[in-house]
């Protein structure tokens, strides 16, 4: 009884606290997670380790699609320059993985550099060989954009014939490994260029477990007309519906994202709300980056669980003498049957465990007898991690994420203009007009029509002859309530000349776009109703 006392004062010291959320994921995966990711081969199975570089580097943005689909030009477009080693052409030009970030100078890494710099997230990738090193450099270049996110660029999908062509690396592996350390993965398409290649198909597909992660653009849409354009768009959601095999539809940005004039303006409106939309969502990116740090370690300390006891699991099930190569293959063939084993036995969620198909494959070449032991006081210490040290690096968020500051866009700014808004603390694109919109309207523009509607004796119309003007506007009722207890200021159920000129003007701001106000702010007011006035004037 003492010892289990005193192995709980130890736990409670054990607990941490940390001064921010980079620092505490750190010291939580070395200290936690890392001793059993190395205990169960996490390594060979899954992902490398992590390292400081990955929890502490900026944001960053994958960028992926066939040759010609824009992607280098969509870089340029948001750098508002060319960075080092930037070819751009209608051939597949692009033959590299370029990682694009901020420096003092102009420089290009090749890949064998970079991934023995420990600062840089890339370290891991050296265990892909020369044969994909040869074929990744790093970019540096002093630009605004790269201080808040890094831009990754990739090899165009080859698409037909060039398919045939041995890239002399596994592209999905690459893509696989970038997508799990990305913030945001952009899958741009060509409205001339919807077909999906075999190659395509395998590298969308090597991103399942990232969905959320993904975001489409729809490129090159001044090209088409809007008949041509709705039917690009059905294609295009046609196509992913096969390769993407989620309930959820996918969100597609629609618009030309570069400098050149627009070929068709038809759907200019729709393209200036996507691009806001899209250019919001990138320059927030920092001030959510903690949040998918945290959530990322908060997956893989999962998977890592369920790989501990699957694999203490299979070790404890071989024979300690004969028949173990019979019985570690007929282990392999029941996989998806000892996953619901497992988690019935451990109290896990099926959805933890990995795809049964891919690690069936990956054990077909280990020992069971040498899988380790379950160590318990590991895998306390990882659940201790799960309930109590990472609900505290939670805490920090709300604090960490108001430090942040948002990427500077040239496309978008704090500053809203007719052309561009950051879509956050509920702006859009009309509520930057809404300023135009609170002031006093003049009743005597309302007067001819309300002298028609028939006022009373006491110069006052009922809401009975109200409502038959209002509900003109066709808005909902519960609307048109609103608006009736914003503008009948005095709250007695009629409305004066000045009263209805304001109800009128509260319609024509919202058939107009814009949200009405919670209260009816003083400017809305003219002098002589204002409250102060009003309690003045009754003495």
């Amino acid at each position: 009884m003492l010892n289990w006392l005193k192995g709980d004062s130890k736990r409670q010291k054990d607990t941490k606290t940390f001064s921010s959320v980079t620092e505490g994921l750190q010291r939580l995966y070395k200290d936690r997670l890392l001793p059993v990711e190395q205990e169960t081969q996490f390594h060979h199975f899954f992902s490398p380790a992590l390292t400081d570089a990955d929890f502490a580097s900026r944001p960053m943005v994958m960028l992926i699609g066939q040759y010609s689909t824009g992607k280098s030009t969509f870089i340029r477009h948001l750098l508002g320059r060319d960075y080092p080693g930037l070819r751009i052409g209608p051939e597949p030009t692009t033959d590299k993985f370029v990682a694009v970030v901020h420096g003092e100078s102009d420089q290009v890494i090749p890949g064998n550099a970079l991934v023995v710099d420990s600062s840089m997230p890339f370290t891991q990738l050296r265990h892909l060989g020369n044969a994909f090193l040869s074929r990744f450099e790093c970019a540096k270049l002093n630009s605004p954009v790269l201080e808040g996110i890094t831009l990754i660029d990739s090899p165009g999908v080859l698409s037909g014939e060039k398919q045939r062509i041995q890239r002399g690396y596994d592209m999905e592996e690459v893509v696989r490994w970038f997508s799990d350390r990305v913030d945001m993965i952009l899958l741009l398409f060509d409205v001339s260029k919807l077909d999906i290649s075999d190659e395509f198909r395998r590298v969308i597909h090597s991103l399942k477990g990232n969905d959320h992660k993904i975001h489409i653009l729809l490129n090159k849409a001044d090209r088409v007309t809007t008949p041509q354009l709705m039917r690009v768009y059905g294609a295009l959601m046609w196509s992913l519906g096969k390769v993407i095999d989620t309930p959820e539809v996918s969100r597609v940005y629609i618009g030309s994202f570069w400098d050149e004039p627009l070929f068709n303006d038809e759907q200019r409106r729709l393209f200036e709300s996507e691009e806001n939309d899209l250019y919001t969502n990138l320059a927030q990116l920092p001030r959510s980056a903690a949040v998918r740090k945290l959530n990322d370690l908060i997956k893989r300390v999962r998977l890592a669980k369920v790989h501990a006891y699957l694999l203490d699991y299979l070790r404890r099930k071989m024979p300690t003498m004969m028949g173990k190569a019979k019985k570690q293959t007929e282990l392999i063939s029941k996989l998806p049957d000892i996953y619901k084993e497992i988690a019935k036995e451990r109290n896990l969620p099926l959805g933890d465990f990995p795809n049964p198909a891919v690690m069936q494959e990956k054990l077909k070449g280990c020992d069971f007898c040498k899988f380790s032991k379950l160590n318990v006081k590991k895998m306390d210490a990882l659940e201790n991690m799960l309930s109590v040290e990472l609900p505290k690096l939670l805490a920090l968020l709300p604090e960490e994420t108001a430090r942040a500051v948002n990427a500077e866009l040239n496309q978008i700014g704090a500053q809203a203009s007719p052309f561009a808004v950051m879509k956050t603390d509920g702006q859009t694109e009309t509520s930057i007009y809404q300023s135009g919109w609170l002031v006093a309207p003049d009743p005597e523009l309302s007067r001819a029509e309300f002298e028609q509607l028939g006022p009373g004796p006491n110069g006052k119309l009922s809401g009975e002859n109200a409502k038959k003007k209002l509900v003109e506007s066709k808005l909902p009722s519960t609307v048109l309530h609103k608006i009736w207890k914003l503008a009948d200021v005095d709250d007695d159920g009629f409305l004066t000349l000045f009263e209805y000129a304001l109800a009128c003007h509260l319609i024509k701001m919202r058939l107009d776009g814009q949200d009405l106000p919670a209260t009816l702010p003083p400017a809305m007011l003219p002098p002589d109703m204002l409250p102060g006035e009003v309690s003045n004037s009754s003495e």
